[in-house]
């Protein structure tokens, strides 16, 4: 009867030998990748952290604003502008190479996701109609406006939606530089003394579009 029990017992005994086994085999592999962050160099990682978290910041040496990218910076972009001070390094966007300063080698490399802006100035003249507005292209953040009545008539106010941008009850006469909500489709109105024609406006705007990609910083201090 024991040597039944025994003999029972085996299965038992192989599977408990099996996950020992397995037990082990995790613990080898976890210390190896423990090992393998062991060999990263947290200086290389922490500058190159600080220098992707500073392209992407708002005021960036690249950026339009938080986490965009300007195309027109990024493809004239020096050493000196992504690489502060004296450590060499390494600035890709896609895989392609943005600007370096020195040789980073085999460094510690850091990534981040970022939208890339190509923006362009369009100028439009609306020849208003009677109602004296005129409404822009959806996103449009900013414009600059050139006012320029005919002669005998004054434009006192400007607004944006309900929002007066402008105003000078002695009449607006030249160029203006308008902040505009980037979320909202925007319309001028303009107050004028009489109807504005053709030429009397004239609003110069910036039609941004944009795509995905991802920044690689590498630093080799």
């Amino acid at each position: 009867m024991t040597g039944g029990r025994a003999q029972a017992n085996l299965p038992a005994l192989a599977v408990a030998l099996l996950l020992v086994g397995a037990s082990v085999g995790v613990a080898v592999a976890l210390a190896g990748g423990a090992f393998a962050t062991a060999d990263t160099d947290p200086e290389n990682a922490r500058v190159a952290a600080s220098l992707a978290d500073r392209l992407v910041a708002p005021d960036g040496p690249l950026s339009v604003r938080a986490n965009v990218l300007a195309a027109d910076a990024v493809e004239n972009a020096t050493g000196d502008d992504v690489c502060p001070g004296d450590v060499d390094c390494r600035v890709r966007l896609d895989g392609d190479p943005v600007a370096s300063r020195g040789d980073p080698g085999g460094g510690e490399t850091v990534r981040r996701i970022v939208l890339v802006a190509d923006a362009e100035r369009r100028t439009l003249d609306p020849g208003l109609p009677a109602e004296d507005a005129v409404t822009l292209p959806r996103r449009t953040a900013n414009a600059t406006l050139t006012v320029d009545p005919p002669t005998g008539t004054r434009v006192t106010t400007v607004r944006a939606n309900d929002r007066v941008v402008l105003h000078d009850p002695d009449g607006l006469d030249g160029r203006y530089d308008l902040s505009l909500s980037r979320y909202d489709t925007v319309t001028l109105a303009f107050d004028a003394s009489r109807d504005l024609g053709a030429s009397a406006v004239e609003v110069e705007y910036r039609v941004e579009s944009t795509r995905k990609a991802v920044v690689a910083v590498t630093v080799d201090a």
